[in-house]
């Protein structure tokens, strides 16, 4: 995003897919699942849960190459639309002469 004097800035439009924010129930309910668990499901839920950030981060990762794309090609954009402004301004519209 472009601010007015030229700076970048943070859109403060956030994408929320598949971002689901549980409630303190839910929170609740997990953590009395997690003190009941034995250690082999203790085990096999921090596997999951690494496997899930693993796949988070390289979504991230993705996420911020297309950004960095996207941003060259704006930039690609706005050096061409300037250079087309300055080739508009140096032309002269030739007089037109009309004959009586």
């Amino acid at each position: 995003m472009l601010l007015f004097d030229g700076r970048h800035g943070i859109s403060p439009i956030v994408e929320r897919d598949n971002f689901n924010t549980p409630t303190k129930f839910q929170i609740d309910l997990e953590l009395a699942k997690m003190r009941t668990m034995t250690a082999q499901e203790a085990a096999v839920a921090a596997a999951q849960a690494v496997a899930e950030a693993e796949a988070a981060i390289a979504e991230a990762e993705e996420a911020a190459r297309e950004a960095e794309i996207a941003e060259a090609d704006a930039e690609a954009a706005q050096a061409f639309a300037k250079a087309a402004l300055k080739t508009l301004k140096g032309r002269t519209i030739p007089k037109m002469m009309i004959h009586a």
